[in-house]
């Protein structure tokens, strides 16, 4: 009775999004370009989490004709979302040993896509950590490699922008915060990032999440197996300054409420 109470003072334009803690997995999400070998609820340092495999399988020379190319090296899947032009969308990703050392390339990301209807207009914001040499980048005996957080920016040189935040094992909170004018990246609560790259006016809201990993097997390389976890994963509306003060802290704590990662 108390979420639905505090549920009530939030705009009724606003009041959609999920919250999924990967009890289970919900047939809402649905495969993104190409699918992983596995996207499974799996028990994981004490509690259910999502479990995205990648394996040499799916890798580009083992896809059909068609499908064969980089852009189907991105495996995961998306989800309807439709909330309004503040939101937030984030994540809990755990950073294992093997996303930090050694001859391995690992990536994983959260992405989110604006609601224009023209893809080649639409604002993408994504958020994920990559380990690899950005110089080399399928090549698992690269003499630069290195695990970085990164952010999508279309507005610079690469698109691509490595973060300066120092990459550490366990859980971590990624966050994408659409304030109505910009994108804003934080890290465990903290800003990392600000991106002025915004959607176009009157397609702010937010249409799809999405959760990714990366496939590096290409004709060159031979994929490695791997597998990355994630937790707690919403889409969710942004309360105005004004609702924000009449719920409160503890109601807002409520309604952002997540199984500890």
């Amino acid at each position: 009775m108390a979420l639905a109470a505090t549920l009530s003072v939030v705009p009724a334009a606003h009041a959609t999004g999920f919250l999924d803690t990967f009890d289970s997995i919900d047939p809402a999400w649905t495969t993104d370009r190409y699918e992983p070998a596995g996207f499974t609820s799996a028990n994981f340092d004490g509690d259910n989490r999502l479990k995205i495999d990648i394996s040499a399988a799916e890798s580009a020379m083992n896809r059909p004709s068609g499908q064969q190319g980089a852009f189907y090296n991105t495996q995961g899947r998306q989800r309807a979302s439709a909330v309004g032009t503040q939101w937030e969308v984030a994540g809990d990703v755990y950073i294992s040993t093997d996303m930090l050392s050694g001859e391995n390339l690992r990536r994983t990301d959260l992405w989110t896509r604006d609601n224009n209807p023209d893809e080649n207009s639409a604002a993408y914001a994504i958020f994920g950590v990559i380990r690899n040499d950005a110089s080399d980048a399928f090549n698992p005996s690269a003499s630069g490699i290195t695990t970085r957080y990164r952010i999508w920016d279309a507005d610079t040189a690469n698109g691509w922008v490595d973060l300066g935040a120092a990459v550490t094992g366990g859980w971590h909170h990624l966050s994408i915060l659409s304030t109505g004018t910009a994108f804003e990246y934080r890290l465990d609560g903290g800003l990392v990032y600000t991106d002025s790259t915004y959607s176009a006016s009157g397609f702010e809201d937010l249409r799809t999440t999405f959760v990714q990993a990366y496939n590096f097997g290409d004709s060159q390389f031979t994929a490695q197996n791997y597998s990355v976890y994630w937790d707690n994963i919403s889409a969710q509306p942004v309360p105005e300054p004004a609702t924000m003060a009449a719920l409160g802290f503890g109601a807002l704590a409520l309604l952002r409420r997540r199984k500890k990662g």
